[in-house]
């Protein structure tokens, strides 16, 4: 309770889990490659680590949080005697694809594992998803101390377990130390949790976090890196640190003196007193402000002992200066998931990497068949993907994670025709996040002298950065001329490092030579 309670305050009070994710959900679960539909009940632990599920024979599975990626609603299955089984689920008159949801988990950008279910009706469906995705993307969740991180290992034991009154050994040493059974077995014991008998099942209500977290440091035995630290603050005096000893190490050996001392001010006396209160285990020591070695081991493992600042894991910096004023999470030849000779392109890469935080990607575009713009890497052997269906995936996830602008970055190798079928699938499929047209503030006007728009005034908006035409560049003339002389280097393929004599992109047919942009298309920052 008082680390959850922790948890919570560092959250300025709000609760990391919504309590209807709690509450058990009856649903459907469905396979690509199976007709079979079966119920299933669905909740989110309490700890908000783990999404459960469990089917009509009580079996059990769990969903790492701190692993999904995404919750997308609107898949439906391919196979048509699916569909019409999951048609008469739940309320029948609403759309199918309102009801349906994927769970995206992913170890990687390239590894990814789908888990698909129905909810018996669209509200339910739009709550749980949003609410889920929500937590998913949580700070807390992408930040865990290590005392949560042992409370994780702790809760999925507990949710692993197949029964619902004991906790399995063999989960235990799965979890902690497969190839340890002896280790486990005896720390297991040292710890109190089980006897000399042979019985490979231990009470859950015995099976406490208090008790898991002695089993734990059973495991790792004594700490003497601590113990060094622990001696050389306390002296030789005494089993403990007093208060000002404790003020003293969190000021001189674990506060950045490079910090501003006004934003952030020295730990007091008050301010220290409350941690011991928070992190001692012997009740008597925390009444007058003393840390005793376990005290001082909790201290550390806290989520007020992180590398990180809390309070700066969100958009805490001013977002109103000139978006050049910013370093930009960007992303180079994004489509691919390999190298970058032969590697393989991929639309749901860009799904990704946007739903990482990324905020500039690029695609580079080349013409396709039957006037479809393709994304690859050009003159080598990689793959290719649709521009359309990137431009569909970037619509989708742009901003599920942030509102600030996303900027494509093209590197566009296509004939004015393709470049038109491009700037058409922006303008339809964007629709209004596309910026079209320069802001409406004179400051912000595209002309020497004025500064870029701001990220604020460009939530929501996607924009597009490419190169104008060749004829539209003030130093166009000048380079024909010195073409005639003979004197022009040999133009590299744009973005690609390629200088080739006599190489141009392809064009549909003499007459329609390629530029680097058409710049009607669409007005660019």
């Amino acid at each position: 309770k008082q680390w959850y309670q922790r948890r919570v305050a560092i959250t300025a009070g709000i609760p990391l889990v919504a309590e209807h994710l709690k509450d058990w959900k009856r649903m459907l679960k469905w396979e690509e490659d199976s007709i079979f539909t079966p119920q299933c009940d669905v909740r989110v632990e309490e700890d908000g680590f783990f999404v459960q599920y469990v089917n009509q024979e009580m079996e059990g599975n769990i969903i790492e949080i701190a692993q999904i990626v995404d919750v997308r609603i609107g898949k439906v299955p391919k196979e048509p005697k699916t569909v019409e089984s999951l048609k008469h689920a739940g309320e029948e008159s609403e759309p199918l694809e309102q009801k349906c949801f994927q769970i995206i988990t992913a170890e990687s950008f390239t590894q990814q594992q789908t888990y698909n279910f129905m909810a018996f009706s669209a509200k339910q469906c739009k709550m749980f998803c949003d609410d889920l995705f929500a937590l998913c993307h949580h700070f807390i969740n992408c930040n865990l101390s290590v005392m949560d991180t042992i409370r994780k290992m702790h809760k999925r034991i507990l949710c692993s377990s197949k029964e619902d009154n004991f906790v399995s050994i063999k989960d235990i040493i799965k979890i902690t130390a497969k190839d340890e059974k002896k280790k486990v077995n005896e720390a297991l014991r040292q710890a109190g949790l089980k006897s000399q008998d042979k019985k490979e099942h231990l009470p859950k209500d015995k099976f406490s976090f208090e008790a898991f977290y002695k089993f734990y440091k059973e495991m790792l035995g004594n700490r003497p890196e601590l113990e060094k630290v622990f001696n050389e603050i306390k002296g030789n005096r005494r089993n403990y640190l007093t208060l000002e000893q404790t003020v003293d190490f969190l000021n001189n050996y674990q506060r950045d003196p490079r910090l501003n001392e006004i934003l952030f001010p020295h730990h007091n006396k008050d301010g220290t007193k409350k941690l011991i209160q928070a992190y001692e285990t012997d009740k008597a020591k925390q009444r007058i402000g003393q840390l005793t070695l376990d005290g001082f081991t909790n201290l550390l493992m806290s989520p007020d002992n992180l590398a990180t600042n809390i309070q700066m894991l969100g958009i805490y910096q001013p977002m109103d200066q000139p978006l050049s004023h910013y370093f930009i999470n960007s992303s180079h030849n994004t489509y691919l998931t390999g190298h970058q000779f032969s590697g393989k392109s991929s639309v749901e890469i860009y799904r990704q990497v946007l739903l990482s935080g990324c905020r500039c990607i690029e695609l580079d575009c080349w013409d396709g068949e039957d006037n479809e713009p393709n994304i690859t890497h050009g003159f080598t052997l990689c793959s290719s993907v649709l521009f359309k269906e990137v431009i569909y995936a970037i619509n989708d996830t742009a901003f599920k994670t942030s509102p600030y602008p996303v900027i494509l970055s093209f590197e566009n190798h296509c004939t004015s025709r393709q470049q038109q079928q491009m700037a058409d699938y922006c303008i339809n499929i964007f629709g209004d996040l596309l910026l079209k047209e320069p802001l409406d503030e004179p400051k912000w006007a595209l002309k020497a002298g004025c500064m870029l728009p701001t990220p604020d005034s460009l939530k929501y908006k996607i924009l597009v950065k490419n190169k104008k035409r060749k004829e539209d560049l003030p130093d166009h003339q000048d380079n024909e001329e010195k073409k005639e002389d003979g004197e022009m280097e040999p133009n590299p393929l744009s973005g690609t490092g390629i200088y080739l004599d006599g190489v141009e992109p392809p064009t549909e047919n003499k007459k329609e030579k390629s530029t680097d942009c058409d710049s009607a298309l669409i007005p660019l920052l």
